[in-house]
């Protein structure tokens, strides 16, 4: 066949499919592969757990709300707690508390959590990226309530992007994890509906001192 014989045998052209690109990154831009350690605000874009792969585990899906690279998105996951001694509690803690739920709110007793407790709230996270050079062998989010999130946040652009020598805490909500939407449930009452603009309680409560995270 010469070079500019264009005939190609066996192939279709008339295909076509349904598709939904909504929300998507697409690979070769801002929200690819590269995402500096930093602080970021985050939405939590989606909240699952996978049966096939660990139906004990949530996974939650963080992209980027704002600034450069908004819209990179970054995975992590939370198992849930299996009783009132389960340490993962405080992650959890720290995912509310990122996503602006206040103390008040999680210290009025047993609360129930789902996905409509976070999905597409905007949450507070400290997120270290990988450097095997430094020994850095994985990426890392910590979820920080607003408060502490901002306070870390100038300390670390003053000081030239250094990344803190200690892991963010921002009191129980680093270690926690995420953001809610309206689904945390008091019993039977829910607990998140009015609560999205409650980013400014970011102490530690009572409640965390008695669990002896202080």
């Amino acid at each position: 066949m010469s070079n500019t014989d264009t005939t190609e045998v066996n192939v279709l052209r008339d295909w076509d499919f349904d598709v939904n690109l909504s929300g998507l990154v697409a690979p070769t831009g801002k929200g690819g592969n590269i995402l500096p350690t930093g602080y970021y605000k985050i939405k939590l874009a989606d909240l699952y757990v996978n049966p096939d792969r660990n139906p004990n585990r949530v996974v939650i899906k963080c992209q980027v709300a704002e600034g450069p690279f908004a819209g990179a998105i970054r995975t992590t996951g939370f198992n849930k707690p299996q009783g009132d001694d389960d340490k993962v509690r405080y992650y959890w803690r720290g995912l509310a508390e990122s996503s602006g739920y206040t103390p008040a709110q999680l210290d009025a007793g047993s609360v129930r959590l789902g996905v409509g407790s976070f999905k597409d709230r905007v949450a507070h996270i400290f997120f270290t990226a990988k450097d095997e050079e430094n020994g850095v062998k994985y990426e890392d989010i910590d979820f920080l309530a607003p408060m502490e999130w901002t306070q870390q946040k100038q300390s670390f652009e003053m000081s030239g992007g250094a990344t803190p020598t200690k892991a963010p805490t921002g009191g129980i909500g680093s270690a926690l994890g995420e953001t809610p939407s309206a689904a945390i449930e008091e019993s039977t009452s829910a607990l998140g509906s009015n609560s999205a603009e409650a980013g400014n309680a970011t102490k530690k409560s009572a409640l965390l001192t008695r669990l002896g995270v202080n």
